[in-house]
């Protein structure tokens, strides 16, 4: 049998192939990176005192794969302090103690505000069950507890289970349902349901959580460690199972190269997986081609402002009237003590908004966002000191109603492929916590690959030694 050049490839170095590769780090290892870095949608910039955020910044809880791995690089989290449900509404900001008190602290009709509350005692309690439903069960994998989870209400839209509702809280709930990137007629009821859990869940948030000195961090400190096991700009054409080993074809500065590895994990969205891999059953790679996203633009703000503002005490915003879906203050986790001057905020758009945010230059979407930004906060004007824009092309992943992803769950559990598959995509809506997870999941089951592999090359030898062994003595 021939040597690969690699025990494990990994393709991807965004949170699902960085998790895979630190699971794998003392095998022989190569990771293929497209990009000039390496963290995917968690992408941040150091700028002083603060950190200027371009994308995901919500972090699991302690016990979650992400805090796992965080941990032994060395990173620390830090707790957001700040409301995570205000709302601005007719050109005024709301940011009541407790969700129960929107209806009754919002300016609106009455008609509005008994629609609002009806609907909001239907999420809490849909919430209750997606809390519910998130429990493990004994003896189940995490990959069955995920997908059980992901058909919590799939059956539905989230639009169909609002129902009927005034233009206006329509415009909110759509707004604050595009953090999944996709309407609320996109994505299924359980989509919409686990993003308000997430911020409904009262104490016991479960990502209510920053990393210190910004998501981008965890990308950083991966390129530290993993070293010359990285390559990037490198672009992954294909891979293909060869006899018993996997081909990897790849184009690094116009160069094409080939290598060959024992195991790879493909760590990339869905749809490129499809594309790249060649080996594997027509349902799964119709499954990769099903997933949806929804691309999003982003847009970091860096502050100079001398004292206090009056977002302060706020890290989220839902802005149905504005540009933009959601406006973040970055720096909330760090107004604990003294506050020093200055300052860091994110916006970003989702769903059919973003689509078409995208078609302009970056100049012209950073103009539409500020103008909005002034009209919340007037205080802000000539204290934006820099703004940098993000695309994020495919971006969020999101179930549709009645997605079957039952075929890549059964080729996951088999014990008999050297191609695994990790990524966000794997659950109802995509997230760090489920992209690290998936790529530990596939790093647990290429190492099973490995060993197997390996004792089925020591029985062939001691069958060879003996049988030479045998030979000899006839001979004799």
């Amino acid at each position: 049998m021939n040597k690969p050049d690699y025990d494990v490839i990994v393709v991807g170095g965004g949170p699902s192939g960085l998790s895979a590769a630190w699971e794998l780090r003392e095998r022989n290892l190569l990771v293929l990176e497209k990009t000039h870095r390496c963290g995917g949608r968690l992408y941040s910039m150091t700028r002083g005192d603060y950190w200027l955020n371009l994308g995901g910044h919500l972090f699991p809880p302690p016990g979650s794969h992400m805090r796992n791995i965080l941990h032994s690089i060395g990173l620390d989290i830090i707790a957001i302090p700040g409301n995570k449900f205000a709302i601005c509404w007719g050109g005024k900001v709301y940011k009541p103690k407790a969700v129960s008190m929107l209806p009754f602290s919002m300016k609106m009709s009455l008609t509005e505000r008994f629609a609002l509350a009806r609907l909001g005692l239907r999420i809490m309690k849909a919430v209750k069950g997606w809390q519910k439903e998130m429990l493990p069960v004994y003896g189940e994998s995490n990959q069955r507890r995920r997908a059980r989870v992901a058909r919590f209400m799939s059956d539905r839209s989230f639009r169909d289970f609002m129902g009927p509702l005034p233009k206006r809280l329509l415009d909110l709930f759509q707004s604050a349902s595009r953090r999944a990137a996709a309407e609320a007629e996109d994505q299924h009821a359980g989509v919409g349901v686990s993003l308000f859990g997430a911020v409904w869940a009262g104490k016991g948030d479960s990502m209510a959580l920053n990393l210190n000195g910004g998501s981008g961090r965890f990308g950083e400190r991966m390129m530290e460690l993993l070293g010359d096991r990285v390559r990037y700009n490198t672009t992954v054409k294909s891979v293909t199972k060869t006899v018993d080993m996997v081909t990897v074809v790849y184009e690094t500065d116009g160069i094409e190269k080939s290598v060959t590895a024992s195991q790879v994990v493909v760590a990339v969205p869905a749809y490129q997986a499809a594309e790249l891999v060649k080996d594997i059953p027509e349902d799964v790679r119709n499954v990769l081609k099903s997933v949806q996203y929804g691309p999003f633009p982003t847009m970091g703000i860096i502050t100079d402002e001398p004292g206090p503002m009056p977002y302060d005490d706020i890290y989220a915003i839902t802005t149905p009237d504005a540009s933009f879906d959601m406006f973040f203050n970055h720096a909330n986790p760090l107004r604990t003590g003294p506050r020093k001057p200055g300052g860091s905020l994110m916006v970003y758009s989702g769903g059919a908004p973003a689509r078409e945010m995208l078609k302009l230059t970056d100049e012209q979407i950073r103009d539409t966002y500020l103008a909005d930004v002034y009209k919340m906060y007037p205080e802000l004007k000539g204290h934006v000191k820099e703004t940098i824009v993000q695309r994020w092309v495919p971006g969020n992943t999101y179930r549709p109603a009645g997605f079957n992803f039952e075929p890549m769950l059964s080729y996951c559990e088999r014990d008999d492929v050297d191609i695994h598959f990790a990524g966000d995509y794997f659950a109802e809506i995509g997230n760090m916590e489920i992209a690290t997870g998936t790529g530990h999941e596939a790093a647990k089951r290429a190492r099973a690959r490995l060993m197997a592999k390996q004792q089925d090359a020591v029985q062939l030898h001691v069958v060879g030694a003996s049988d030479a062994a045998n030979l000899a003595a006839g001979r004799q």
